[in-house]
């Protein structure tokens, strides 16, 4: 299997992009990604003050997938994650929706084992791996690994974990995939500013989707379909996103929009991500039964382990 290791990481996203390593659509390959912080904050006497920002959310890749074209879709296959064994939880003033509180900085070193990130010797995290940062080459702008948009990015999406699937837009030739930020947990909406940062390897394979057209990145889950939307504003992503589930729900249902608007607001939920990046990132959640079958066939068939 490909190995691409964590050495050759980008931290922005554009349409020129230079591939560190090639794969075929279908084939699975491994991406290695150091944590959010490239491993700078390797014990609790560091802070996140002392932290290189020009090494700050460096994602793996890029990785160009042979056939692919730009217009079309394609759906990024999360096989499998493992994460390392020692996670970091740093807060400081400023960080968070409660940043304002924080007085001074500290970092937590977690250890990872039998299946827990280790806040104390009491309290353990159950682990959830998921992908902070999965994201292809833009179509015209350049933007920071740490800003989400219609390119994937940094989502901090917790569903996007080991069984689903990225759905994207392909924008150049080759589509420049980046993999990066993992996290062992993070709670919907990341509200402290941080999951459990964590190094590790995820598994992935690219497949094209097909006929399905839109216009935002969708994660296919078992579940069913999560639209997700960044804008500056909450308000604008809510918007964004659930003008793009209603659109989908009147294609898949033949409804015209006005059903389908009525129809989307009775069976989908709302879900917050994240607010604590440039852009925040709301998803509306459409359960299984009402998402077509071909979105969610290659979901499902996945693990996730602790590399110790």
């Amino acid at each position: 299997m490909r190995v691409v290791t964590a050495e050759r990481a980008v931290t922005e996203f554009s349409p020129r992009f230079e591939a560190v390593a090639a794969v075929g659509l279908g084939e699975s390959f491994a991406v290695h990604t150091a944590d959010c912080y490239d491993g700078q904050l390797s014990d609790e006497r560091a802070v996140r003050p002392d932290v290189d920002m020009a090494r700050f959310n460096r994602a793996s890749g890029p990785v160009a997938v042979t056939g692919t074209r730009p217009g079309e879709w394609v759906r990024v296959v999360i096989e499998r994650i493992e994460v390392a064994g020692r996670g970091v939880l740093a807060l400081t003033p400023g960080l968070g929706v409660l940043g304002d509180t924080v007085e001074h900085p500290s970092t937590r070193v977690l250890r990872v084992s039998d299946g827990r990130a280790w806040l104390t010797p009491e309290v353990g995290i159950p682990l959830r791996p998921m992908v902070g940062i999965l994201g292809v080459a833009t179509a015209r702008e350049t933007v920071p690994s740490s800003t989400p948009g219609e390119h994937g990015g940094n989502l901090d999406t917790r569903v996007l974990t080991a069984g689903t699937a990225l759905a994207v837009r392909v924008n150049q030739p080759g589509l420049g995939l980046c993999v990066g930020d993992l996290h062992a947990a993070m709670g919907d909406g990341e509200l402290g500013g941080t999951g459990v940062e964590i190094a590790g390897e995820v598994r992935v394979r690219v497949e094209r989707l097909g006929d399905h057209t839109g216009n935002r990145p969708l994660v296919l889950a078992p579940e069913g379909v999560h639209v997700l939307a960044s804008r500056t504003t909450l308000d604008d992503a809510v918007r964004d996103g659930f003008r793009e589930a209603v659109a989908l729900m009147a294609r898949w249902h033949d409804l015209e929009w006005p059903d389908a608007y009525r129809l989307t607001s009775v069976v989908s939920d709302l879900r917050v991500s994240q607010v604590v990046n440039p852009r925040t990132t709301a998803r509306i959640a459409i359960p299984a039964q009402w998402c077509p079958d071909s979105l969610l066939a290659t979901c499902g068939r996945s693990s996730h382990s602790c590399l110790g």
